[in-house]
């Protein structure tokens, strides 16, 4: 099927949204695309009876929050009745529950919030139509060749070369299933994202934190040599290293480790269990639960949850360990020499608590992660508004977006695509109009 076959095949879609408003927009966004079947429910059931009836429907676009039955229920109901429709989710900031719920049981291609880009959401709704006449094409040309290879006894020589063209199609056709499924995982890496930035929205105290550690984990392995999936694996298990403390009081999450009573420090050390949990239903996500769950382990055996002792404790476990207890060493300095102070901070660790084989490899690594750190006096300070970025200028401090979801971490270089990331998030939620960036002298003078 070519991208004209593509564009000229019906492909039905089933709005559900409690609230007839958002309905009749999502119906006036999408009618003008002529492929484009629509159907509407206002409640889960309503749209688990359409299902009923139509069994070709092709992509589900849901509200989370509706009564008698949440987005992510009758997601997972439907995909019982639909297995092949594609499904979004779409609601306002939800929780991490939620969010794991929709990726786990409801089995989300997207989530996406509410007020949406309409652009956003027309691309997110095209691919996802993509997507299910793909899967619809390949089976559709699977079935043919299982038919062609009962009738091969009967047919001769030419019935082989037809064979052998319908094969050349089903490649041609999983190397695009191949893209599509690339572009699921990137739907996924995204969700991971929002996800750290529901976790850093929770703890104030550590803005980027996670971030952060993710980066510098991530340049860790490459300079231990480590290969690119478990590189990806590390990133994400970075990201989400304190996906626990989502459960956490707003008391404990505001003392220090070293004031909390015998209670609340068991409390504070059950988050790796509970952020290994909160995950563990994902298979996709199980080897980072393991990561989380022991990534405050020492490497003398003093840690918790399990006291794990050496190299009994998971590889990424003792990268995280590393680079989370670096990060937080580098804020108790003034920043004109916190690079320098933290790093000297972590020499008594190594042996101790931390793995003395990985002592090369976090210091060139926050050498190179943090080097922004290092201001030269060439560098001056200036304000500009959003549209006013220039490529090569470098972000001040921490940029968030107007609800407090942090955007950009300090000390990135501003290139084509951020400057676009941040235009378009300050249309959709605006934030202080002034950017505080360093500029250097010499751009300032050319």
């Amino acid at each position: 099927m070519n991208d004209q076959e593509f564009s000229d095949s019906e492909v039905k879609i089933l709005l559900v949204d409690d609230e007839v408003n958002i309905t009749k927009s999502l119906r006036r966004l999408l009618m003008d695309v002529d492929q484009y079947d629509i159907h509407i429910a206002n409640s889960g059931q309503d749209a688990l009876d359409i299902l009923a009836d139509e069994t070709d429907v092709g992509v589900i676009i849901s509200d989370q929050r509706m009564p008698e039955m949440t987005g992510v229920e009758f997601l997972k109901k439907a995909r019982g009745l639909a297995p092949d429709a594609v499904r979004i989710l779409l609601t306002g900031y939800a929780d991490i529950e939620a969010s794991i719920a929709a990726i786990n049981d409801g089995a989300v291609f997207r989530y996406l919030t509410k007020p949406w880009e309409d652009d956003s959401l027309l691309r997110a709704v095209a691919e996802a139509a993509r997507n299910y006449l793909l899967v619809s094409e390949n089976k559709r040309l699977n079935a043919m060749v299982l038919k062609q290879k009962e009738e091969l006894e009967q047919w001769n020589q030419r019935l082989k070369q037809r064979v052998l063209d319908q094969t050349a199609q089903i490649r041609e056709k999983n190397v695009d299933l191949a893209t599509s499924n690339a572009q699921l995982k990137n739907s996924f890496d995204e969700t991971i994202e929002t996800l750290t930035g529901v976790l850093e929205m929770r703890d104030r105290r550590a803005p980027g934190h996670s971030r952060n550690v993710a980066e510098l984990v991530t340049v860790m392995a490459e300079k231990l040599g480590r290969p690119e999936d478990e590189k990806g694996l590390l990133r994400s298990a970075g990201l989400l290293h304190d996906i626990g403390k989502i459960g956490m009081t707003d008391a404990l999450l505001s003392k220090p480790i070293s004031e909390l009573n015998e209670k609340d420090r068991q409390a504070y050390e059950n988050h790796v269990i509970r952020g290994q949990a909160a995950i563990d239903m994902i298979p996709a996500l199980r080897d980072i639960g393991v990561m989380i769950r022991h990534h405050h382990e020492r490497y003398d055996g003093l840690g918790f949850p399990d006291q794990l002792k050496g190299d009994d404790i998971p590889f990424g476990a003792r990268l995280i360990c590393a680079a989370d207890m670096f990060e937080r060493k580098l804020i108790q300095f003034p920043e004109s020499d916190s690079l320098v102070s933290a790093l000297k901070e972590l020499e008594g660790e190594w042996g101790k608590s931390l793995d003395p084989k990985l002592r090369i490899a976090l210091n060139r690594g926050a050498k190179e992660v943090y080097s922004n750190l290092n201001i030269s006096v060439e560098v001056l300070e200036a304000k500009v508004a959003p549209n006013d970025l220039e490529v090569g200028m470098q972000l001040k401090n921490d940029l968030y977006t107007g609800t407090g979801v942090l955007l950009l971490k300090k000390g990135i270089i501003f290139d084509e695509l951020k400057i676009k990331a941040v235009q378009r998030s300050f249309m959709i939620d605006p934030f202080d109009r002034d950017i505080e960036v360093l500029l250097k002298q010499t751009d300032l003078d050319s």
